[in-house]
């Protein structure tokens, strides 16, 4: 390539240098004429650069730094020949105008509007609306969560009373089913009024005052029940009630009745009469208070109940 063909290109590059879109390869290229071809006047291209970038910028303030390095190097410029100022000075100044004028655009592309202000001022007060009903919505979800395990707790002590109160009334229902048998062979007794003897319990002894009931018996079936109410509970492991029948024309030892407990205190006991020997006329029946299993001959130490003819 001629001297006159390389200088143009040079000029070419500087221009592109200065309006900034070299490519990287440019940018090597110019670095390699500029050493040859940069004068004195490829200065004015950077001249140039600077007004139209400031032409077509909006004024705008510069930081206090900026300003102060400016007013440093401006005197220092201005000071030297104006007639023909040297490359050395352009050189120098170029760059803080360039620094300057980007300075400039970036505070005025980034300044907002007045149009974005009023937006950002509106969007962050519904953000702040939107954070506060969601602070209101989780102080219900709290409160809400909070009486619900209330009513929780207050239901399951509801359920375990009824619980309860299922369980004693499945436990009378079941005592009361197994009473149903002898109550419903007691009336059927009862009913054969004309060869079965009804006698009535009263109590022997300070402490079973209370108690009351009855005896029937059947000679011709050898059958019999006892009915007592308020008789006190008794611990099988201690101590057994136990019958006896007095029957004069048989012995004159009475004969035994068999043992018995009291599992409850209130309402109405239904016992069967388990008598070891037949019994023909019986004058009386005794209920005592003896050791468990109870005994073959009975001291009559504790002497509960007595109902005779």
């Amino acid at each position: 390539m001629s001297a006159t063909g390389t200088y143009d290109r040079f000029e070419e590059l500087d221009a592109g240098r200065v309006l900034g879109d070299l490519s990287i390869d440019e940018v090597k290229e110019w670095k390699e004429l500029a050493p040859k071809h940069q004068s004195a006047n490829s200065g004015e291209f950077d001249w140039i650069g600077a007004e139209l970038e400031l032409r077509n910028s909006e004024p705008c303030p510069l930081s206090s730094s900026l300003v102060t390095r400016l007013n440093d190097t401006i005197p220092a410029f201005t000071n030297k020949s104006v007639s023909k100022p040297s490359s050395t000075n352009i050189i120098s100044i170029i760059p803080w105008l360039g620094w300057a004028a980007a300075a400039c655009l970036l505070v005025f592309f980034n300044l907002p509007t007045g149009d974005d202000v009023q937006n950002g001022s509106a969007e962050l007060a519904q953000a702040k609306a939107e954070l506060s009903d969601m602070a209101k919505t989780i102080t219900d979800l709290e409160s809400a969560q909070l009486e619900l395990a209330k009513l929780n707790e207050k239901l399951n002590g509801e359920l375990a009373t009824e619980s309860g109160k299922t369980d004693a009334l499945n436990t009378q229902i079941a005592k009361l089913t197994e009473k149903l048998p002898l109550l419903q062979k007691f009336e059927s007794l009862i009913q054969d009024e004309s060869d079965t003897q009804r006698l009535e319990f009263a109590s022997a002894s300070d402490p079973y005052k209370g108690l009351s009931g009855e005896v029937i018996w059947n000679d011709e079936k050898q059958e019999g029940y006892m009915s007592l109410e308020n008789l006190a509970v008794n611990d099988p492991t201690k101590n057994q009630y136990q019958l006896w029948i007095v029957d004069p024309e048989r012995d004159e030892l009475p004969v035994d009745g068999g043992v018995f407990d009291i599992t409850q205190k209130d309402g109405k006991s239904i016992i069967p009469i388990r008598n070891a020997l037949q019994v023909t006329k019986p004058a009386a029946f005794v209920i005592t208070l003896e050791q468990p299993g109870g005994v073959v001959k009975s001291k009559q130490e504790v002497v509960v109940a007595l109902a005779k003819s």
